[in-house]
C-alpha cells in the first residue's frame, strides 16, 4: 500500500471522510441515509429539483419502508443534506440509472454526466466508487480515461476507483444495504482496501473483495442467471399448455430434487435491473452470448403473448370491461419500471374498445409516469371490479389477498395460472 493510501485509510479509522452522493433515487436516497445513520456527513447530489426539496424537508419522493424516519432524522442532525450542485468530498459514490437504448445497446449517459460532475471538484486522494450497475470493463475504460481527460489524475497514484454494485430490491433495501454480502473491486489494490474501510462502517455482511471488471461481471450474471431461468420456467410453461398438464406443479414437483431450483413462469420480468443487464452481457460478447441474448427474448415477448390470449377472450365472450389489478413490476412496491404489467395494459387499451379498468395501491405513482390512454381508466380495486366483465390480476399485491369476486364474473389469474374462472363467487 503505498503512503497516500495508507494516510487515507488511516482517516477512516479516526474520523469518518465526507461522502456524496449523486443520484437520490432507489439506491442513492436509501444509501445516504443509511451512511449519514452510521456518522458520516454525506451530501447528495441530484438534477431534479424537486427531489432535493424534498429531501432537504426531512421528506421522500419513493416509497420505502422506514425510510422516512431515516432521512427525517438525518437531515435534523445536519449530517444529510442534498443540492443540485456538487461540493468537495473525500468519497464520492455514483448511484444513477443505467438504461439501455431502444436497440438494447447500454445507456451510460447519466454515469458520464455524473463523472464530469465528480470531475469538476475531485481532489488527489479521494474515493470515487460506482456502485451503478455498468457493463464490463466500463471502470478501466470509460471511466478512469474520462477523469484522466477532465483532470489530470490517473487512477494508479492520484485518486481511488472502485465499483461496489448494489445488490438489493425495492420494500427491503434498507435490511439489505445493511446485511447484504458487498462485492468490492478497485482498479488498484489500494482502492479496494479504501474502499473495504468505508463499506465496514455501515455493512454487516462480508465484504468481498476483488478487481473492477470482476465486479461489474459479477453483478450482471446474478440478474443473468435469474433471467435465464425465468425464461426456462416460461418455456416450461409454453409446453405445458401444448402438452396438457400443471407446469405449476411440475415445478414444484420438481424443485423437490436437492439441486434443482426451476423459477416459477412470469408475465414478463421487470424492474431496472434483470431486464436490462443481460443486455450489457450481450452487447460486450454477442457471439458468446447466445443462450443469454435468447432468454432475454423469450422473457420481452411475455407482455405481448399474455395480451393477446387476453385480447382472445375479450373478443370470444364480447366483453365490454376488464379490470387489470396490479401494473408494478413486482408485488407490494411501486416500482413501474420496465413493468410487464404496464406493457399489457397499454397493449389491451391499444387493441380493444373495451374499458380498461387499472387498479394499482400506486397508482398516482403511475400516473406520474404514464400518461392514460384514451379507453384506460383508474380505479380502486372494487370499483374496478364492480364495473367490469373479466377481471384479471397481474400482480399479488397483498391487498388483494381474500378477495372475493362475485356477481357471476370471469376472471382470469395470469401470474399463478390462466385458467378463465366463472362464478358466483371466486376467492383470490
Amino acid at each position: 500500500m503505498n503512503e497516500l493510501a495508507e494516510i487515507k485509510m488511516d482517516e477512516v479509522s479516526t474520523q469518518l471522510p465526507s461522502v456524496q452522493i449523486f443520484g437520490l433515487g432507489y439506491i442513492g436516497l436509501p444509501t445516504a441515509a443509511v451512511m449519514a445513520d452510521a456518522g458520516f456527513r454525506v451530501h447528495g447530489v441530484d438534477v431534479v429539483v424537486r427531489v432535493v426539496d424534498t429531501i432537504n424537508r426531512g421528506q421522500i419522493h419513493i416509497s420505502e419502508h422506514g425510510l422516512e424516519d431515516l432521512v427525517k432524522t438525518g437531515v435534523a442532525s445536519g449530517r444529510l443534506s442534498a443540492s443540485i450542485h456538487p461540493r468537495e468530498a473525500d468519497v464520492h459514490i455514483v448511484a444513477v440509472p443505467t438504461p439501455i437504448h431502444a436497440d438494447k445497446s447500454p445507456d451510460i449517459d447519466y454515469v458520464v454526466s455524473a463523472i464530469s460532475l465528480v470531475s469538476s471538484i475531485l481532489r488527489k486522494g479521494d474515493l470515487v466508487i460506482i456502485e451503478s450497475t455498468i457493463p464490463p470493463r466500463t471502470c478501466a475504460d470509460v471511466i478512469a480515461p474520462q477523469i484522466e481527460r477532465e483532470t489530470g489524475f490517473k487512477s494508479d497514484k492520484d485518486y481511488y476507483l472502485v465499483h461496489c454494485p448494489e445488490r438489493v430490491i425495492p420494500g427491503k433495501i434498507l435490511q439489505e444495504i445493511v446485511n447484504n454480502d458487498r462485492i468490492i473491486g478497485g482498479l488498484t489494490e489500494e482502492a479496494t482496501q479504501y474502499a473495504v474501510g468505508i463499506y465496514n462502517r455501515f455493512v454487516k455482511g462480508k465484504l468481498l473483495q476483488t478487481t473492477a471488471t470482476t465486479a461489474e461481471m459479477c453483478k450482471l450474471m446474478e440478474n443473468t442467471f435469474r433471467d435465464v431461468n425465468i425464461a426456462l420456467a416460461n418455456e416450461f410453461a409454453a409446453i405445458a399448455e401444448r402438452l396438457d398438464f400443471d407446469v405449476f406443479k411440475a415445478i414444484e414437483l420438481a424443485n423437490h430434487h436437492p439441486r434443482v431450483n426451476i423459477h416459477t413462469p412470469s408475465i414478463g420480468v421487470g424492474g431496472h435491473c434483470i431486464p436490462v443487464d443481460p443486455w450489457f452481457i450481450v452487447d460486450a460478447a454477442p457471439v458468446e452470448s447466445q443462450l443469454i441474448r435468447r432468454a432475454r427474448q423469450i422473457n420481452d415477448a411475455k407482455p405481448n403473448e399474455i395480451s393477446q390470449k387476453i385480447l382472445a377472450i375479450i373478443n370470444e365472450n364480447k366483453i365490454e370491461s376488464v379490470a387489470l389489478l396490479g401494473l408494478t413490476y413486482k408485488a407490494n412496491v411501486d416500482d413501474f419500471r420496465e413493468s410487464p404489467a404496464v406493457e399489457i395494459a397499454h397493449i389491451l387499451s391499444r387493441s380493444t374498445n373495451a374499458t380498461i379498468y387499472i387498479a394499482d395501491p400506486f397508482i398516482s405513482s403511475f400516473h406520474a409516469q404514464n400518461p392514460s390512454e384514451k379507453n384506460m381508466r383508474s380505479s380502486e380495486y372494487l370499483d374496478a371490479i364492480y364495473n367490469s366483465e373479466l377481471v384479471v390480476k397481474l400482480v399479488d399485491h397483498n391487498e388483494y389477498e381474500n378477495l372475493i369476486i362475485d356477481k357471476d364474473k370471469k376472471y382470469l389469474d395470469v401470474k399463478n395460472n390462466f385458467v378463465l374462472q366463472t362464478a358466483q363467487s371466486v376467492e383470490l
